[in-house]
């Protein structure tokens, strides 16, 4: 599936996202929304009523207008920061990629966050193009993290590397 671009009436809730992508009468059958910035996350009803699947969708709105991309579990969406209560009402996925989606959203959920102040230790040193290299950052919280010697870095997508933080 690709892009859908239009002018959405009305405010940009998950629900009226997916309604204008994807029509009243998909959005009838929508238990839960879940919204993190530009990704919606949903527990969708199927069509016969049987299954509950997963659904991703991409949704920006810049200049008024709402640009939308549906991507279903079976499809393998790359977005796995799906929340628990989403995950828990699937019901049986209908293909690997499906499986694989869930699997790497739950080995998100997982793994620890660390809280302001706290040491995160990462699997290998962070090169910097400063020169500096790290393997542990104290969290300032974001994508923010300090030093030993106060020097502050912005790390982004941090959270996709192997990390561990020390309690």
């Amino acid at each position: 599936m690709g892009w859908t671009a239009g002018h959405l009436q009305g405010p940009f809730t998950a629900r009226a996202a997916i309604e204008f992508d994807l029509g009243a009468e998909f959005a009838a059958r929508v238990i839960d929304t879940a919204r993190y910035g530009q990704v919606i996350y949903a527990a969708v009803r199927s069509s016969d009523g049987q299954e509950v699947f997963g659904l991703v969708l991409l949704a920006e709105r810049r200049d008024g207008v709402l640009y939308t991309k549906p991507i279903s579990e079976d499809m393998g969406p790359v977005e796995d920061n799906c929340p628990a209560r989403i995950l828990d009402q699937l019901t049986e996925p209908s293909n690997e990629h499906a499986r694989e989606w869930r699997r790497r959203c739950r080995h998100r959920l997982a793994t620890p966050r660390p809280r302001q102040g706290q040491k995160v230790v990462f699997g290998k040193p962070l090169e910097f193009t400063n020169g500096d290299a790290h393997c542990t950052l104290t969290f300032q919280g974001g994508s923010r993290f300090r030093s030993a010697d106060g020097t502050s870095y912005h790390i982004r997508s941090w959270r996709e590397l192997d990390y561990s933080v020390e309690p």
